[in-house]
């Protein structure tokens, strides 16, 4: 029996933020309540033979607290009678301007056990630049109703970079994270201009990005924060799960708008367009040996467990240190990998220029 994570995609917003440019829009509960009905029907149509186990779930978005109340339990249940549902892992997107304590009951009872939370900042002035329509004691309220539902285990994302942020902004929203002992998990990212959105001029100051990042990094590890992948840290055990699925090239499927699935080395991509999405159309990419070797090399290296050589050499049937011993040669020379018990590794001081360092075995 295949096990896979699934990916569900809820496209709503209450608004759109200034750097967003995923699928997601604003929607009144008619047309929430439609999206939910169809989506029901594509997981229920599912066309894979084998069976299949869905050992994690995530919701993500958009903003799936803002789907109405029931939605996800609908959804869930839809889960279950296609799939043999056992999830060690069920996480949902929430913000802390759309989450209540009666959605935050529905998804404990649905079986959800993991909270992320859209926090950002904890500096209202950042996040109203921004276009965020939550306040920091939204934040605060949103933690407290997940305590008093029952969840133990919440993820918080922030950014880097945002224009007029400063290192103290920074270090200010880790040291109000760290006093909040539910938090198990801090996602960090930093912020690109994306195309067609109201901050796609902005300019980045890099080097100030990367000394956010350095001094959030130092401080996480200081607070019992361990890194494992690039922008993920987490208290001990409390890894995203479905996440690491992408990263190690695992199998998930995705449903709803835009969502992506890999099945047996099959990319396979849903319309992001709302009409296309209802004429079920998708898109269908079968990757080549040297595609998957690529994808595998890449995100193997942004994990802090890096990349095992024998798996690589048993699902490539190849041999990497033959295969790459140039850029290994020059990468180790430069001081910025290690290889140790056949596990190749960028060490921590570099993870900053991971993507130069990467692009070497693809040059």
């Amino acid at each position: 029996m295949k096990s896979v994570g699934i990916y569900i995609h809820i496209p709503f917003c209450r608004s759109k933020c200034a750097y967003c440019a995923f699928d997601s829009f604003f929607a009144n509960t008619d047309t929430q309540k439609e999206y939910v009905d169809f989506l029901v029907k594509e997981i229920e149509s599912f066309w894979y033979a084998d069976d299949i186990t869905a050992d994690t779930v995530y919701f993500g978005g958009g903003t799936p607290s803002f789907l109405y109340q029931g939605g996800v339990t609908t959804i869930i249940n839809a889960l279950k009678k296609r799939f043999e549902f056992l999830p060690r892992e069920v996480s949902i997107e929430c913000n802390p301007e759309s989450v209540t304590k009666p959605k935050l009951e529905e998804y404990r009872l649905a079986g959800i056990n993991r909270i992320s939370i859209g926090l950002q900042s904890t500096s209202d002035t950042l996040l109203k630049s921004a276009g965020r329509i939550h306040t920091l004691q939204d934040f605060f309220k949103s933690v407290q109703y997940c305590e008093e539902a029952g969840f133990q285990n919440l993820s918080c994302d922030i950014m880097l970079g945002l224009p007029n942020q400063n290192i103290n902004d920074v270090t200010d929203t880790l040291n109000i994270l760290f006093k909040l002992p539910i938090i198990k998990h801090i996602s960090m990212y930093g912020l690109k201009p994306e195309k067609n959105t109201p901050w796609q001029d902005i300019v980045i100051d890099e080097d100030l990005a990367a000394d956010m990042y350095d001094t959030a990094y130092n401080l996480l590890i200081k607070n019992g924060f361990l890194r494992y992948e690039i922008s993920n840290f987490c208290k001990q055990e409390y890894e995203c799960v479905h996440n690491i699925k992408y990263w190690k090239r695992q199998d998930y499927i995705g449903f709803g708008l835009g969502a992506h699935s890999l099945i047996d080395n099959v990319r396979y991509a849903n319309a992001d367009n709302l009409n296309d999405y209802y004429s079920n159309k998708k898109e269908r990419l079968e990757l080549t040996k040297q595609q998957a070797k690529e994808e595998h090399i890449m995100l193997a290296l942004r994990m802090a467990e890096g990349l095992n050589i024998i798996d690589y050499n048993n699902k490539f049937e190849d041999n990497f240190l033959i295969e790459y011993s140039k850029p290994i040669k020059k990468l180790s020379e430069l001081g910025v990998i290690e290889l140790t018990n056949s596990v190749l590794k960028i060490k921590p001081q570099y993870m900053g220029v991971m993507n130069s360092i990467i692009v070497e075995f693809f040059s």
